[in-house]
């Protein structure tokens, strides 16, 4: 095995792949050892952590085993799978995370203890900190985020969701409230509107509230005309959308329905402000482009998060501006910093060029595919036709109706009664007294696999007896 210092690949990478490749020809059978940390770093000329980092890469793959006493031992490979969830032994919960308050926690938003690919993540870390990218640690970076993430989102972008842009069009946030605020700070509140989905994303609405805009509900459930004639009525400049999968009602915007919001949006010289956040999890049919790549006159700002996918703690998304709206937003900014630490955009980028997201992207998806079809088989065997499923087989949650009428409220206390956590829907309305009632939202972002079964059985006994 040889390293190379002269290449972009960072060195515990390039020794990682190496002994991938060995393992998997056989060249290292089924049972064998690893050579010692100290002597394969003597061997190669480089630091023990390089060995390390490498070694503890191989075990969260699967590829080997750590014994105390024995060192790391090869693993049967056939085994191996791209889903398989192998590093959550050596994970550490994400930062932050709440304790559960029921034994079966159907939230919607937190990540399962254990998704975050930490001895990945601090892997890279180490070698960022430890070679000459370190220097970016002594500066203040650069408004928009670091050129290095921003051009790996782009390629993203242009290569796998048709949005045609360009690192200089995309600004790294701190969330998605985060970047709705700064956004509105583009419009000016006494003369525009916003107009966004009802019900809605209620985190959004308190930013443009807070922010003093008025607020222009448009009507989602009641069909695609009364959708758009709110929206055409509205007088609004901004309209926060969620097409993919609009939330929380699972509704998929038809592609008319999405040519005309174009065409509103060109007619009114207005803003379509798209917020893809759970683009990543489709387990039916291929779905729809996004908007950004319809658009062939500037109108919409397209938001992609890593909170659904990575870890809602590292506080990451970004916008992408048309170019008008960029220029704006440099004046605007021009004397503020990304709300991102540079350390963590630095490794957000190696990982996403560095073969790492890919590979942690397929397990979280194969588990949440797993967690959606069990979800809605148990669900279905359980329940039957005393329910009603509001999905569209996209995100990390789904909404249950109840077809006897009994009011949210009822339902989400008779559950808590049996240690099980569904949440109401009725914030998500602008007016609350609005909202669909005998409805609950299910999420499965956070519980284990093994307890929705479990779970949604204690839930139909106690909805249903």
């Amino acid at each position: 095995m040889h390293l190379d210092d002269r290449l972009d690949t960072p060195l515990y990478q390039q020794l990682f792949d190496q002994l991938r490749h060995r393992i998997e020809e056989g060249g290292q059978p089924e049972g064998s050892r690893l050579p010692p940390i100290r002597s394969m770093a003597a061997d190669l000329g480089c630091a023990r952590n390089t060995v390390e980092n490498a070694y503890a890469l191989l075990a969260q793959e699967g590829y080997v085993k750590s014994r105390p006493g024995s060192g790391y031992i090869v693993q049967n490979v056939a085994f191996v799978q791209a889903d398989a969830d192998r590093g959550a032994l050596l994970a550490e919960p994400l930062i932050g995370a709440k304790a559960s308050r029921a034994r079966y926690d159907f939230t919607y938003g937190d990540l399962e203890p254990g998704t975050f690919p930490a001895m990945t993540w601090r892997a890279i870390t180490d070698d960022i900190l430890l070679s000459v990218e370190s220097a970016g640690c002594d500066a203040y970076n650069d408004p928009f985020g670091e050129e290095s993430l921003r051009a790996a989102i782009a390629w993203r972008l242009s290569t796998q969701r048709g949005i045609d842009c360009t690192p200089a069009q995309i600004v790294i946030q701190g969330g998605t409230q985060t970047s709705v605020q700064n956004l509105l700070a583009l419009f000016d509140p006494v003369r525009d509107a916003v107009a966004m989905e009802d019900p809605g994303y209620d985190g959004v609405r308190t930013v443009i509230e807070r922010s003093r805009f008025p607020l222009a509900p448009c009507r989602v459930g009641l069909g695609t005309a009364a959708f758009l004639d709110d929206l055409e009525t509205s007088g609004a400049r901004l309209a926060y959308l969620t097409p993919s999968s609009q939330f929380p009602t699972c509704r998929v915007m038809p592609t008319d329905t999405r040519e005309a919001v174009l065409k509103w949006a060109e007619r009114h010289d207005a803003y379509l402000l798209e917020d893809d956040y759970c683009r990543d999890f489709r387990y039916r049919e291929r779905s729809l482009p996004p908007l950004a790549s319809m658009d062939r006159r500037g109108r919409v700002i397209y938001m992609g998060t890593f909170s659904k996918s990575l870890s809602p703690a590292l506080r990451i998304n970004y916008l992408v501006l048309p170019e008008p709206l960029r220029d704006r937003w440099r004046e605007a900014f021009a004397s503020s910093y990304s709300p991102v630490p540079w350390l963590n955009q630095q490794v957000l980028a190696r990982f996403m060029t560095d073969g790492s997201w890919d590979r942690h992207l397929r397990r979280v998806q194969a588990k949440n595919r797993r967690k959606y079809e069990t979800l809605t088989r148990v669900l279905s065997a359980t329940m039957g036709n005393d329910v009603e499923m509001l999905e569209n087989g996209t995100g990390l949650h789904l909404l249950v109706r109840v077809r006897d009428g009994r009011p949210q409220d009822e339902l989400v206390r008779r559950a808590a009664e049996a240690d099980v956590a569904v949440y109401p829907t009725k914030k998500y309305w602008t007016d609350p007294a609005k909202h669909v009632s005998s409805t609950v939202l299910v999420g499965f972002s956070s519980i284990a696999e093994d307890d929705i079964e479990p779970g949604i059985r204690a839930l139909a006994a106690a909805w249903f007896g």
